[in-house]
């Protein structure tokens, strides 16, 4: 069996399962989520069970009391670890059955992983789950039926001839110092070139879908798009699963620095999309702890 702690918002939540569903079909085994974390961090909710991911409804509750219960385990252990680190003391070492991820990058050791692993980490490259990339596109798909608005919203973008999805995240990016501190804001000329970029590689006049938590900063940023081919996506910030699923719809997608859009745009199964990413995911002082090459998958533009 295959227990994966999951954290975070929806994004990081579904890089966790599909690595981990990725290494349970290896094994031909039952994966189960441990969704402990969420009983002391308010900020986020559990989200997997809003889509079709079989392991987040039945029985996917761990109580605090299971033998199986990894994250608050590992939680201490690594912040313990990097107080060791700290005074250059040898760090703890794993339980045999626990894998932590050591690094930002992929893993190698990860594909030789035992059948019975408890996984902790965020896994953040489609190098751990590739193989099975066509059953997560279909696990990721919302669970019930979208809402009436989303619904508009999708027949808008197939009506659209060249539908191209922005993603421009403030939030917690600005008003959080220590999220700012790690990640940081893309600034308007990421998304100016941007979108000259893919104009340029374009047959016809895109429409920008815009995606984003704070619209006035969002048209203050694309105020060099023109008005009739531009459209926000007001989604409900309690259905962000919806959000996603309309970026997916897109033809073409400029992501930020966010979990949330590299799964809008990874999830558009069309060989011929265009995709850019920001090179910067995350701020220079994190960038030289973290390593972010394989973060792309091949072929996405990184300006």
């Amino acid at each position: 069996m295959i227990t994966i702690a999951i954290q975070g918002g929806l994004g990081n939540q579904m890089f966790q399962y599909a690595a981990a569903k990725a290494l349970a079909c290896r094994h031909g085994v039952d994966l189960v989520i441990d969704e402990s974390s969420f009983r002391s961090y308010t900020l986020r909710n559990f989200l997997l069970d809003r889509l079709q991911v079989p392991e987040a409804v039945a029985d996917r509750v761990i109580d605090a009391s299971s033998p199986v219960k990894s994250f608050t385990a590992v939680k201490w252990r690594n912040r313990a670890n990097r107080i060791l680190s700290r005074l250059s003391l040898p760090e703890l070492p794993q339980r045999g059955n626990t894998y932590s991820e050591p690094h930002f990058h992929f893993d190698s050791r990860f594909t030789e992983l035992g059948a019975s692993t408890s996984l902790f980490g965020y896994f953040q490259s489609e190098r751990y789950f590739i193989e099975i990339a066509d059953m997560l596109r279909d696990c990721f798909q919302p669970r019930d039926p979208i809402g009436p608005p989303a619904q508009a919203m999708a027949d808008v973008i197939a009506r659209s001839e060249m539908p191209v999805s922005v993603h421009i995240r403030r939030g917690d990016y600005v008003k959080s110092a220590e999220t700012a501190r790690v990640h940081g804001s893309l600034s308007a000329p990421y998304y100016r070139t941007a979108l000259q970029v893919l104009q340029g590689a374009l047959p016809s006049p895109m429409t920008v879908f815009v995606f984003s938590d704070d619209p006035a900063e969002a048209e203050a940023v694309l105020d060099f798009v023109p008005r009739d081919q531009l459209v926000h996506v007001s989604g409900d910030p309690e259905r962000p699963w919806e959000d996603m699923a309309l970026m997916s719809r897109c033809r073409h997608h400029v992501i930020a620095n966010s979990s949330f859009s590299w799964w809008g745009a990874w999830l558009n199964p069309a060989p011929e999309k265009i995709v850019i990413a920001p090179r910067e995911w995350f701020t220079p002082a994190e960038l030289r702890q973290r390593n972010t090459c394989d973060l792309y998958p091949p072929g996405w533009i990184l300006l």
